[in-house]
């Protein structure tokens, strides 16, 4: 009898010392995300990581696809982006902030297609848009 108590003992543990892991998700070939080494498309929450481990980005993904409101944050913590997607592409305004967390740009989209400034203060324009101040398609997030 001892030797069970010794044994659910040990193996309590060694499961207490375990730390939760996150499982990768990956974009697949065609534009989907799935689970790493599965075959059905993703659902579930959706959270990306910066190297220095302070969260970069978190939202829903949706068979596969990034869905409603999405954040992300610059690597001190302070929000960069927030907005939404639906289907998979970016719809609705999109709000930037520096790093001090000062609103610089407002930008609406429509089905993924960057329109006219929805702030009057902002002078880019879908022909001058540079795509590298515009948030990235959702990154490879990974699951908490």
């Amino acid at each position: 009898m001892k030797w069970i108590l010794v044994v659910l003992a040990i193996v309590a543990v060694v499961f207490l010392q375990l730390k939760p892991g996150k499982v990768g998700v990956k974009r697949g070939d065609d534009g989907l995300y799935y689970k790493a080494g599965e075959t059905n498309v993703y659902t579930g929450p959706g959270t990306v990581f910066h190297p220095n481990g302070t969260k970069a980005q978190e939202g829903q993904i949706s068979e596969g696809k990034p869905t409603g409101p999405w954040k992300q944050w610059h690597a001190n913590g302070q929000l960069h982006w927030e907005g939404s997607y639906k289907e998979g592409k970016q719809d609705g305004d999109w709000v930037q902030y520096d790093e001090a967390g000062k609103q610089v740009e407002k930008v609406t989209y429509i089905d993924g297609v960057k329109q006219a400034p929805a702030d009057p203060t902002t002078t880019q324009t879908p022909d001058k848009a540079d795509s590298a101040s515009a948030p990235a398609e959702a990154p490879e997030p990974k699951i908490e």
